[in-house]
């Protein structure tokens, strides 16, 4: 969930541009490049001198709008900058193993791969959860494999009927398969792409009826999680939610209730982008008798375009040490992320 305390700004780009004016930037920088200038744009920022940050698009020149700023930030009240490098999302896959296959003792045996997926329906409440199971009744006919093709093609017809957007299901061997969730694309404002949720349970039951063996998992059929789920850092799923969050500040918070007469609202994020991503928390003072700080947060979110090599941090290493000049003895700034 985002929420910066007071207000929140973004500014997105791929490359640093070499101007070190405004006028120069904004007449001759390139389209998705990155500044950081004085707060009257006449020059590269000095020690614990005020600064804005300045990002070129590809708008109508004539209008003036070829270009986005930030507000003015002093060092001095800066609190602190840090800088995360892209890091990519990462599904959760588990793998089932058919270990052993029914006995003259147990008879014929129910197998049943059961996927337990939270935030059904994009609740976002992991108390609303769906039961997926894939099952499959065995003899002492079968193989390990026969069980295994059973149990997938169980899975993969159950959810075919959900819509066939959430889970993959894939034969990996002669007695195992994999269950990882797909990645969900993202709608501003409508969808937000949430990573798919599971967990994963391995049951194997006798049908034969014995009060020793009823309702007893014999263990025959078992799942371990292969590849653990993470959200990543700077994608470009999190770049265009955020960013579709935080222009409500500066552009059209109402966004489109009034259609047609409301404001049209520029975006830059790209689902596709690899984005390096430095903060500036920071504060401005009351002008009126008061003691409280206005809290203020710039995210800058540079794309990196390629995730390797790490030459591509280079752009992003600009902006820092940019940064690192004007708040020097007020802020840390974070080292720079490795450009070889």
């Amino acid at each position: 969930m985002f929420g910066p305390r007071q207000v929140g700004e973004i500014i997105i780009g791929t490359t640093a541009a070499a101007q070190t004016t405004i006028a120069t930037f904004i007449a001759s920088a390139a389209d998705k490049s990155v500044v950081v200038l004085s707060s009257d744009g006449a020059s590269a920022p000095l020690a614990k001198e005020s600064f804005k940050l300045y990002q070129k698009t590809g708008g109508d020149a004539t209008k003036n709008l070829n270009y986005e700023f930030s507000d003015t930030i002093e060092p001095r009240y800066v609190e602190r900058v840090t800088c995360q490098p892209y890091a990519p999302e990462v599904q959760k896959l588990v793998t089932y193993t058919v270990v052993s296959v029914p006995t003259a003792a147990t008879g014929e045996v129910t197998y049943e791969a059961e996927i337990r997926l939270y935030n059904d329906g994009g609740s976002l409440s992991p108390e609303n959860f769906a039961v997926i199971g894939g099952y499959y009744v065995a003899t002492t006919a079968d193989t390990t494999t026969t069980i295994k093709d059973g149990l997938v093609l169980s899975l993969q017809r159950n959810l075919l009927k959900r819509g066939n957007s959430e889970l993959t299901v894939l034969s990996t061997g002669a007695a195992t398969f994999t269950v990882e969730g797909k990645y969900q694309s993202v709608v501003p404002g409508k969808i937000i792409g949430k990573q798919i949720e599971f967990d994963a349970l391995a049951k194997s039951f006798s049908n034969a009826y014995s009060l020793t063996t009823l309702s007893q998992n014999l263990g025959i059929l078992t799942v371990v999680t292969t590849t653990p789920p993470k959200p990543g850092m700077g994608t470009g799923k999190h770049a265009v939610n955020y960013e579709w969050f935080v222009k409500g500040y500066k552009y059209d918070p109402a966004r489109q209730v009034g259609y047609p007469a409301d404001f049209a609202t520029p975006y830059y994020a790209s689902e596709a982008g690899l984005y390096n991503v430095i903060q500036i928390i920071y504060y401005g003072q009351r002008n009126e008798t008061s003691v409280e700080r206005q809290y203020k947060v710039l995210s800058i979110y540079m794309d990196k375009v390629t995730a390797t090599p790490n030459s591509t941090n280079a752009a992003t290493n600009t902006i820092l040490d940019a940064i690192r000049v004007a708040v020097q003895d007020f802020a840390f700034v974070p080292p720079v992320l490795p450009v070889v």
